[in-house]
């Protein structure tokens, strides 16, 4: 180890040793020496020594920040992180709870964040919120980081009100000496408020804030190419805005500056953008062939960005510009590209929220079975020192007898056996009852895991493990329309593909036979489809027999196996 490293390796020790609140500064001064001073071979090195430093004395506090600084260090150099780097996460995020250290924890859930441990990047960003604004913000810097995170996150689930809240609650931050700003993320974040107003249909307050970005580049904190992108898409996207007002003539200029400034930095999502609003005008004007050409380069730069939101609305709009061409073939084909398009945002979407949700379950369990564990091990710890104590008692009691009767002496060293016997007994069976607990642990954890792993399989393979989860659907009977609504919620979070691949194979498909059609995806006989339904089985009969005539089955393919199929 060279001198140098030496001296780095004591005094990040010395600055990790900190439990006061004074603690998140001083690592944050450590990782700014990364930032500075280090490489990658650097890092793998220091990483070694610290390694040794661990094998030789294990404290937790310092293994926790140990193993943070080894994780920032390789995102700080865009390494990939391995299985062994979450664990490593893992194992931290159980130390600071152990060591009911707020601070740490905040510290720790933030990092998680950052590489979306267990899929968590919303879930994290909120507890690390949840922390520092319990402990006071001013002890930490980049808290308009986890403001941003969390109102990134709840764009992409279309949750767009909320997303604002965050957004607004990040824009706070700007001015407060104690944090440290990207003034991309400024940008970003006004970026992303603009385009929540604009899904919800606000177009004043988004223009507000895309002309808070275009004040916000001209300052000399933003270069010549971020201050004319910038620029370009801030004009573009207000030009949209005009645009959806019925300002057509002052729109156009915009959105054409816009799709020059992308087309010239090679911007493929921003020149999608820009495409795609051109096209919505000639629509408007009944201009189907410009029409036509615009929402065709759209695509095309879409496919390019691979942005699902622009190829859902380039299909569509080719899909009514051929539409009022009368080019049935056209009209078809891009009629199904949009169908495709529109599903997998849903299922992106879908994957969103069950990430969350899965992520939010793992995390409630395991806090909830560390919690249980130390109550547990507090527990039997107070019941070995009372058998102790109780042992003792006992002793000092037969020594004060041992010289008045002889005769009894013997009786007495067997009690003192006896109960010493009994003591043990009732320590051994309290130890018992201490690894019974921890296999159960062990196998709940499991069960989580195994989980998690179905639900992401139902979402990819469609393959969902009935006996593990689809318990409560089967649960259900469908009897008023009240139930038909729950079950159906509750059918289309596990089986999101369902309901709008049937329903565009057969757009006329009645209220209850989508009920039969969900029923007989589950794979339930007719018996208990007459249960869950509150009707006859022969009725049963009847409904799939006119549920086969109306869908396209291939001549030998059953009703079963057809529905089966659409997932």
């Amino acid at each position: 180890m060279s001198f140098a490293q030496k001296a780095d390796v004591v005094r990040f020790l010395k600055a990790w040793s900190c439990k006061d609140k004074t603690q998140t500064q001083k690592a944050e001064e450590t990782y700014l020496v990364l930032k500075k001073e280090y490489n990658p071979n650097k890092l793998e090195a220091i990483s070694k020594d610290l390694d040794s430093y661990l094998d030789r004395d294990k404290d937790h506090r310092l293994k926790a920040r140990i193993y943070m600084f080894q994780v920032l260090g390789k995102r700080e150099f865009s390494l990939i992180l391995t299985k062994q780097d979450t664990l490593k996460v893992a194992q931290v995020i159980k130390i600071a709870r152990n060591l009911k250290d707020d601070q740490l924890l905040a510290e720790v859930y933030a990092l998680a964040a950052d590489i979306d441990f267990q899929g968590g990047y919303l879930l994290y960003n909120l507890k690390a919120l949840e922390l520092q604004r319990k402990i006071g913000f001013g002890y930490f810097s980049f808290v308009q980081n986890r403001f941003f995170g969390a109102s990134i996150a709840l764009y992409r689930t279309h949750d767009f009100k909320e997303s604002i809240e965050y957004g607004k609650q990040c824009l706070a931050f700007r001015n407060m000496k104690s944090q440290n700003w990207d003034p991309m993320v400024y940008i970003f974040q006004l970026d992303v408020i603009g385009a929540s107003y604009i899904a919800l249909g606000k177009y004043e307050d988004a223009i507000d804030y895309y002309k808070q970005i275009i004040d916000t580049v001209s300052s000399k904190a933003y270069n010549g190419e971020t201050k004319e992108l910038w620029k370009g898409i801030a004009n573009g996207n207000i030009g949209r805005c005009l645009f959806y007002q019925g300002e057509i003539q002052q729109a156009l200029p915009l959105i054409d500056a816009h799709l020059a400034i992308a087309l010239k930095y090679e911007q493929w999502n921003n020149v999608a953008i820009a495409e795609n609003s051109k096209g919505e005008i000639f629509l408007k004007q009944r201009d189907f062939l410009q029409a036509y050409s615009s929402f065709k380069k759209a695509l095309s730069a879409a496919i390019r960005s691979d942005r699902l939101e622009d190829k859902v609305k380039a299909a569509e709009g080719l899909m009514k510009s051929f539409a009022n061409t009368g080019n049935t073939d056209s009209i078809l084909y891009y009629q199904k590209a949009h169908s495709g398009y529109l599903l997998k945002q849903a299922e992106v979407v879908n994957n969103g929220k069950l990430s969350s949700m899965n992520s939010k379950m793992l995390f409630d369990n395991g806090q909830r079975d560390l919690e249980n564990a130390n109550a547990s091990v507090s527990k039997l710890k107070q019941t070995r020192n009372i058998i102790i104590i109780g042992i003792v008692i006992f002793a000092v009691f037969l020594l004060l007898l041992y010289n008045r009767q002889a005769l009894k002496n013997k009786l007495e060293k067997q009690q003192i056996i006896f109960e010493a016997l009994q003591a043990k007994a009732e320590v051994d069976k309290a130890k018992n009852s201490l690894q019974q607990f921890r296999n159960q642990m062990v196998e709940k954890d499991q069960l989580i895991v195994n989980l998690r792993q179905s639900l992401q399989k139902s979402v990819l393979e469609n393959n969902l493990d009935e006996a593990q989860i689809g318990k409560k659907l089967l649960a259900y009977v469908l009897v008023t329309d009240e139930e038909w609504v729950k079950f159906k919620d509750d059918f289309n979070k596990v089986y999101p593909l369902f309901y709008p691949r049937i329903n565009a194979v057969l757009p006329s498909l009645s209220s209850a036979e989508e009920r039969l059609a969900s029923l007989i995806f589950l794979q339930m006989n007719n018996k208990e489809i007459a249960s869950t339904l509150g009707i006859g089985v022969d009725s049963v009969a009847r409904s799939k027999r006119r549920l086969k005539q109306k869908l396209p089955l291939l001549e030998e393919q059953s009703l079963e196996s057809y529905i089966l199929s659409l997932v």
